[in-house]
This record gives C-alpha cells, sequence and structure tokens, in this order.
C-alpha cells in the first residue's frame, strides 16, 4: 500500500468551499485509478499521550481548522501512473487555482507513505 497525504489549513469560512473543491478532485483521482482519496476535519490537534499534537506540523492561524486529505495507491508505480494521468486532466487544473484562491498552499505540508 502506498498513501499520500495532505494537511491544509483552512479558514472557517472558507471550509465549505474547501470541501467542494476536493470532493471533485477526489473523485477525479478516483476516476484515474486511486484507490482512495478522502478528505477530513480534524478532531483534534493538540498533545496527548505524551506525543507532540499535529499542530506541530502546521501552525494554525485564528479561525482556522486543519483538514487531512489521504489518497491511497497500491504501490508507488501505481501512484505514479494515477498522477500521470491526473496531471494532464483539465478539470483538476482548474480546481487547482481555484483551491488556490481558498487556501494558502505554501503552508500545506505534504508527505509520501509506503510498505
Amino acid at each position: 500500500m502506498y498513501v499520500e497525504m495532505y494537511l491544509y489549513p483552512v479558514l472557517e469560512e472558507n471550509k465549505e468551499k474547501f470541501l467542494k473543491i476536493n470532493i471533485e478532485a477526489e473523485r477525479i483521482y478516483k476516476e484515474y485509478g486511486a484507490i482512495e482519496s478522502e478528505t477530513y476535519t480534524a478532531a483534534s490537534t493538540k498533545p496527548e499521550y505524551g506525543c507532540a499534537g499535529i499542530e506541530s506540523a502546521v501552525e494554525l492561524h485564528e479561525n482556522e481548522i486543519l483538514m487531512l486529505e489521504i489518497n491511497r495507491y497500491h504501490n508507488k508505480e501505481h501512484q505514479s501512473q494515477v498522477l500521470e494521468k491526473v496531471d494532464k486532466d483539465v478539470q483538476i487544473n482548474l480546481l487547482y487555482n481555484q483551491m488556490t484562491k481558498v487556501i494558502d498552499m505554501n503552508r500545506t505540508v505534504r508527505g509520501e507513505f509506503g510498505k
């Protein structure tokens, strides 16, 4: 299994716009073969159980919430094949442009993880 993860700081007032864009992007990722593409709202970002809180990875400003996107693939090669198709999709580029007006992409944290 191979996972791609994004942490997005989103102004509370932009949450619905963000979700609308991301839900459409999720559909495109799945259309091109991603096993799963889902977005979640943080329920807790504070330190617990002796661990640092995820808020240490993404600084949240006033009136911001943290959103998590997880995309799953069979392996790295599968991810590369899906992203090659996704990156050529006209709609995904329009969605990305919309997203840059809703959130600050420079503050988004991204990572990839494999087994």
